[in-house]
């Protein structure tokens, strides 16, 4: 009877590793998804631009602990990985704007002026309304790059530049895309 009692024995422990053995293959597959979960979730989590490959993104947690996750689950949220550490360093400041935009140098060369009505026989006359009676409108040439341009006051020269006022020293121009005001000084 030992001896059956003994061979009970050894087929209940095969029986035993047989069942664990194949009972074991069914908790594989369901590693195997896992780990694949946890590859596509730790390429899914977003980074901020500053954090580093390995780091969640805090404003991130943020976001969803305002939305109303408590704060453990907005962690999970963000990623299955327990190895991603969250940095809670601020951000870094923003870039300062860029400057603003400035009108080109006038590329003009002053060459000359011509006066329209100034004889001498009607300066100093003046009307009923007190404005002279030969009023003295000016032409004044310019160089542009080997180009010689007649500018007077309303004109727009280069497709760029408007001729705001002519005056006895100098002439105010407005560089049209940057509605900005430029003076080229010509003296006497």
């Amino acid at each position: 009877m030992k001896a059956l009692v003994k061979y009970k024995i050894w087929i209940a422990l095969v029986a035993v590793v047989l069942v664990s053995w194949w009972v074991s293959g069914f908790d594989e597959e369901p590693q195997q998804s896992t780990s694949k979960r946890a590859r596509s979730s730790a390429s899914t989590v977003r980074k901020s631009p500053t954090a580093k490959a390995d780091q969640r993104d805090p404003a991130e947690a943020l976001a969803l602990i305002a939305r109303g996750f408590k704060p453990r689950d907005a962690m999970d949220k963000m990623s299955d990985d327990p190895f991603v550490t969250a940095s809670f360093e601020p951000p870094p400041p923003p870039p300062p704007p860029p400057p603003k935009p400035v009108a080109p140098p006038l590329n003009f060369k002053y060459l000359g002026v011509l006066r329209d009505g100034d004889d001498g026989r009607n300066a100093g006359t003046a009307n009923a309304d007190g404005a002279d009676a030969s009023p003295k409108e000016r032409a004044v040439f310019l160089d542009s790059g080997g180009q010689l341009l007649i500018a007077r006051k309303g004109d727009t020269l280069a497709g760029q530049y408007r001729v705001l006022e002519i005056g006895d020293t100098s002439m105010q121009f407005e560089y049209l895309p940057l509605a900005e005001r430029q003076t080229l000084n010509f003296g006497r």
